[in-house]
């Protein structure tokens, strides 16, 4: 059981991640690191303005951050959230994706906050980055420094169990 506070949530140093709850409300095996990746955004302050899980059409897990520009309120912690450059990102912003099998990338978002997903472009990290990576990943987004991207090698440290699972998900669903 996860007993960490939202303030101890906030305050965590990188590579500190709190371990989320593997039951509840939670219900793509990819929960987890999506909640890992989330924490590490918080404690950059890259927090996206929204973010979800999804199942793509053919099966496959994704994972949603949405970078708007926006005048952000103060976090609990007084420090103020980092937003998009709107300059860089044609006053629209962003979103960073995850997809299960495809990895990182990234894409513009249009006049209406919607992807732009004939523009979406890699990112050079491994399909299971360390939280870390992915944060600073982000950090270069929010300043438009998309040209700044160096490849990443970490994997995230619970990368083995989260592939297993996975697997095991595929498996299920193929079984006659």
């Amino acid at each position: 059981m996860d007993r960490h506070t939202d303030a101890e949530r906030a305050t965590a140093r990188p590579g500190s991640y709190f371990s989320p709850p593997t039951s509840g409300a939670e219900t793509y095996v990819h929960a987890q690191y999506a909640q890992a990746v989330h924490q590490a955004l918080i404690v950059v302050r890259a927090e996206p303005v929204e973010w979800h899980t999804y199942d793509h059409a053919d099966g496959t897990l994704g994972i949603a951050y949405l970078y708007r520009p926006y005048d952000p309120e103060p976090m609990a912690d007084g420090r103020i959230p980092l937003t998009v450059n709107p300059d860089a990102w044609h006053g629209h912003g962003c979103e960073l994706r995850w997809t299960e099998g495809g990895g990182w990338s990234w894409t513009p978002l249009d006049e209406h906050f919607d992807p732009l997903w004939t523009v979406t472009e890699p990112l050079p990290l491994p399909e299971l980055a360390d939280p870390d990576d992915v944060a600073a990943t982000a950090l270069l987004l929010l300043a438009g420094d998309d040209d700044g991207f160096t490849t990443g090698t970490r994997q995230w440290e619970h990368a083995g169990f989260q592939a297993k699972a996975l697997t095991e998900r595929h498996r299920q669903e193929t079984r006659p």
